[in-house]
């Protein structure tokens, strides 16, 4: 039987759903984080704490790492805690605002523009999603050239490093829009916890098996996996990371 929500309680969802692209992050909280990166777990909790000095002058976090390492959940939990704590938030991502934008007439656009951008926080996940075209990045100038004058900080989540989203003789409104955004930023590598690799090296394997069916033993991995190993250990994924991204504030480190 389902617990009945009191009223208190609604509202908090309801609040937390306003701010999240998907209801199903309204979950994503440090109540449920199961804490497979305890220092990412930390550095979250610490930002959560020092926001108002974060608020003070913009400064937002750029979280690296690869896909399934957790990004999107610290933002998120970083996002549903200081909702619950009465700031107003948004989480979406810059393809979310570019499809919003285009079902809005002219007149429109600029009214959501600065209502996305006076939040006391924004949260752009999965940035490099978006198709690379001089609006998108006219678009993503605009967001942190708003959020700049707003004192807004902004997360940024990305599985690519910040050579790649400049894309070398790219767009200079993006090379500058991203130079603004890094300056204003904590730059914090996400490791890909040692217990997930696990899994999923397992989940791979297991479909694998199944899909292979009475394929010869010496068949090729359909999905050219690592194989698995009981000494698998936590991992940054370097390979996809700059250097300069993987550089903390002390503050985190000793949280």
């Amino acid at each position: 039987m389902k617990k009945k929500q009191s009223v208190k309680e609604i509202i908090k969802w309801e609040k937390r759903r306003l701010a999240m692209d998907s209801d199903k992050m309204c979950d994503w909280d440090f109540a449920h984080d199961k804490k497979e990166s305890p220092q990412a777990y930390g550095m979250a909790q610490t930002y959560v704490e020092n926001f108002p000095e974060m608020k003070a002058d913009g400064s937002g976090l750029f979280l690296f790492g690869c896909p399934g390492s957790g990004k999107s959940y610290i933002a998120a939990e970083i996002v549903n805690e200081l909702t619950d704590r009465g700031y107003k938030c948004r989480f979406t991502s810059l393809l979310s605002i570019l499809n919003d934008l285009s079902g809005l007439a002219y007149d429109n656009r600029r009214n959501y523009m600065n209502q996305l951008c006076e939040r006391d926080l924004l949260v752009l996940d999965d940035l490099g999603a978006e198709l690379d075209s001089g609006y998108s990045n006219q678009v993503l100038m605009q967001i942190v050239t708003l959020c700049h004058r707003n004192l807004t900080p902004i997360i940024v989540t990305t599985p690519y490093h910040k050579e790649t989203l400049e894309k070398e003789g790219g767009n200079p409104k993006r090379m500058l829009a991203l130079s603004r955004l890094m300056m204003h930023s904590t730059a914090y590598t996400v490791p890909m916890p040692g217990e997930r690799r696990r899994r999923e090296l397992l989940r791979k394997q297991k479909i694998e098996t199944m899909l292979k069916g009475n394929a010869p033993a010496d068949a090729a991995p359909l999905f050219g996996s690592v194989p698995y190993s009981d000494n698998a250990t936590e991992t940054a994924v370097s390979e996809c990371l700059p250097v300069t991204a993987q550089q903390n504030l002390d503050f985190y480190e000793k949280n």
